[in-house]
């Protein structure tokens, strides 16, 4: 075996991992935040409120289509129709910006509230609760504000859904 050989292959090796360390290592970091189980919380918050948003824009949009005398509006026409509820002033990106920013703030604040619980819990040596039923209660709330949006919009095939929901949130 040709030992020389295999340490220069490792030295070039260690070269090569070495060279641009910092970015590398900020890169890691990077990645690290991102697929945290908080931050994947997040992503499915931001999901969860911008489907909401956007579900209620197709209510919106079913509203101004039946006004204008488009008799049932399928969902792929008040889907088209956004833009043109939007251009008429029924769709205000202000006020939808400002609800989707509101409600993750104050998701976050309950959920950091939550924590925050818990973590009193876990010093007492008491099972921890708060976080699960924040998070579970908000992401219910969601759910069925994206159902009952789709019912606005004309889906009438998620009335079902929005009875067995509230049968369990209540």
């Amino acid at each position: 075996m040709n030992y020389k050989m295999l340490i220069d292959s490792i030295l070039g090796a260690l070269k090569t991992l070495a060279a641009g360390w910092n970015y590398k290592a900020i890169i890691a970091a990077i990645f690290t935040v991102l697929v945290h189980k908080h931050a994947i919380l997040f992503y499915g918050f931001a999901a969860l409120v911008f489907v909401d948003c956007f579900t209620k824009w197709m209510a919106l949009s079913h509203k101004y289509l039946i006004e204008q005398g488009k008799a049932e509006p399928t969902v792929i026409q008040s889907i088209i129709g956004i833009k043109a509820a939007r251009s008429a002033g029924k769709i205000s990106s202000d006020v939808m910006k400002h609800r989707f920013l509101g409600k993750i703030a104050v998701y976050l604040m309950c959920v950091m509230a939550a924590a925050s619980a818990d973590l009193i819990m876990v010093q007492l040596n008491r099972p921890i609760w708060a976080v699960t039923t924040i998070i579970g209660y908000l992401t219910i709330t969601e759910v069925l504000s994206v159902i009952e949006n789709l019912n606005d919009a004309g889906v009438e095939t998620v009335q079902g859904l929005i009875d067995i929901i509230k049968k369990k949130k209540g």
